[in-house]
């Protein structure tokens, strides 16, 4: 009876400090994005005056844990360059260097993780596209900014997933994800379209 009362006690302190570790995830990521939100009506947001006065706040899924994802790294040998523009407007050269391969609900899926570095690579750049794209999110796709911490895993975790800046202020211009960065799996997680009113 008392090793029975001892498994229940040590059950509930494990569901207790998981259910814990969870809302200090979920707080995180809705701190992250209160701030990231207030930046549009700041004196530095990308926004015209037109559009601040358009905009109705940032719109996203909720958190999902289970939209984190651990993708091997398969790095490419002499990847060819392309041209990708950024939010500031210019294009720089970024390298297609690593594959990444991962699995979402055990079915496996694939992402080219681009960097303008060639040696050393630290954060990897994925714009992709998945079956929201068009409808609840941005029809030209998403981006993810990925840590490089081990040059055979990496995390994807795509609650960070966000529009780029052309999706607020048509003055700027969008870096087009490769064809083979479109997933055909609905990823319910990160940035929708923005609330902006059109009247």
């Amino acid at each position: 009876m008392r090793k029975n009362v001892a498994y229940f006690i040590l059950l509930m302190l494990f569901i207790s400090c998981s259910k814990k570790a969870e809302v200090s995830y979920n707080q995180k990521i809705n701190s992250k994005r209160k701030f990231f939100e207030a930046s549009f009506m700041g004196a530095k947001s990308i926004l015209s005056k037109e559009g601040k006065k358009k905009f109705k706040g940032l719109d996203y899924y909720n958190v999902d844990t289970g939209f984190i994802v651990e993708a091997n790294i398969i790095w490419k040998k002499n990847p060819i360059p392309v041209k990708l523009y950024n939010d500031s407007n210019d294009f720089g050269l970024h390298f297609p260097v690593a594959r990444l391969k991962f699995k979402l609900n055990k079915v496996s899926y694939e992402l080219t993780g681009f960097s303008s570095e060639l040696n050393q690579v630290k954060e990897l750049f994925i714009p992709f596209l998945d079956e929201t794209s068009g409808n609840e999110t941005y029809g030209g796709g998403r981006f993810l900014d990925v840590d490089v911490k081990s040059n055979q895993q990496l995390t994807i975790d795509f609650n960070m997933a966000y529009n780029p800046y052309c999706v607020y202020n048509p003055s700027y211009v969008c870096a087009i994800p490769p064809v083979d960065n479109n997933l055909d799996v609905k990823i319910l997680a990160g940035e929708k379209l923005p609330l902006i009113e059109n009247h």
